[in-house]
Formats: structure tokens, sequence, C-alpha cells
């Protein structure tokens, strides 16, 4: 056999070697998953972290704003920076989300960072069109206790305070993720008696 046909079959057995392993890896491995949606913080006790509503973050949107009163409620918490290009991309989708869920029962809230100042908060609720109430972190105290290091952070907190945070936002996966949690959350009906 010649030198040019040599190679030449070499190299077709290369390939279709090489062919065949990409076709089996492919069928065994298969389209990825999607992500899991995150569960409940948990404290260091293994119990289910709650949010502390006696926190008192400044507010922006309605001078009587008090993070209590959203004790004993469903929420949902989008803690941001009004400067934050990442904040800016999320916060339509937020408001989406929180509309999606006003009428499963959720109120919505969204918190500023400490390094804001009042007049970018109020620049941030005018570009944005922001319908929720907004307050601020001013003292970091609700960043600090619940560790938030990265924004947007968003939360869905349940009437027990107990809650499941998102520490990045993807447009793609995130709303299917709330939504996963929020049909968790809700009480599973009763079959109804059937008359005799």
């Amino acid at each position: 056999m010649r030198l040019s046909n040599r190679l030449s079959l070499l190299f077709s057995a290369t390939f279709l070697a090489a062919g065949l392993s990409t076709a089996q890896a492919q069928a065994v491995q298969g389209p990825m998953a999607p992500p899991a949606p995150p569960t409940f913080e948990m404290n260091a006790k293994g119990k289910r972290d709650t949010i502390n509503f006696n926190l008192t973050p400044q507010p922006i949107s309605n001078p009587n704003l008090k993070l209590s009163q959203f004790q004993g409620r469903k929420l949902l918490l989008f803690y941001f920076s009004a400067k934050c290009p990442h904040c800016q991309h999320a916060y339509p989708y937020i408001q989406k989300m929180a509309d999606e869920l006003l009428p499963k029962g959720f109120n919505s809230l969204a918190v500023a960072i400490k390094y804001n100042t009042e007049d970018d908060i109020r620049g941030f609720i005018r570009d944005f069109g922001v319908r929720m109430p907004v307050m601020q972190d001013e003292d970091r105290t609700f960043g600090d206790r619940y560790g938030v290091g990265t924004i947007p952070t968003i939360y869905l907190i349940n009437e027990k305070g107990e809650y499941v945070r998102w520490t990045s936002f993807n447009e793609e996966v995130t709303p299917g993720q709330m939504r996963s949690v929020v049909s968790s959350w809700a009480p599973a009906s009763t079959p109804k008696k059937k008359k005799s």
C-alpha cells in the first residue's frame, strides 16, 4: 500500500473514531438540566433562618413605611444599588414577577444599599418606574445580617419570615426558579368528598 493511501486511511480512521466518541458522549450526557432553585437559608442551628422585621431601613418612597409592616406576610424583597447596571437590568423582571405574585398574596419591597444617596434612589425610582415601596439600608443592618455580598439579591419570604435567596439574577432562569419556589409553598389542595 502506498504511503499516501496509508495516511489517508489513518486520518479517516482517526476522524471516524473521534466522531463516534463525540456522538457517544453526547448520547450519554444529554442536554444540561437547568440549575435547581435555591432552598431556604439555614441558620447556625440547622433551622430555617428568618428575617428580622424589627430592623429599621430608612423609608424613601413613603415616610411612614416600616419593615415591620411586612411581618407575617409573603414578601418579594429586591436588595439593590441604584447605580448597579445588573440591578438596573434585573429590575423590570423583578417588577413583572412582583405583579405576577400579587394575586398570590405577595407584597413587594425594594431595599437600596447604604452607598446610594437619596437622590440616586429617587432617580432609580423615576427612571425605572418603580411601583413597589422603596427603603434604604442606611446603617447596613439588613445587608450585614443576611450576608448580602452581591447585588442584586432577591428574597422570597414566607409568612413565618423564612426565606429563599438569589445572589445573582439571570432573566432566563431566575423567574422560573422563583415560580417553582412559590408553587412549592402553595398549600396542598384537599380532595373533595364524593356525595353518597
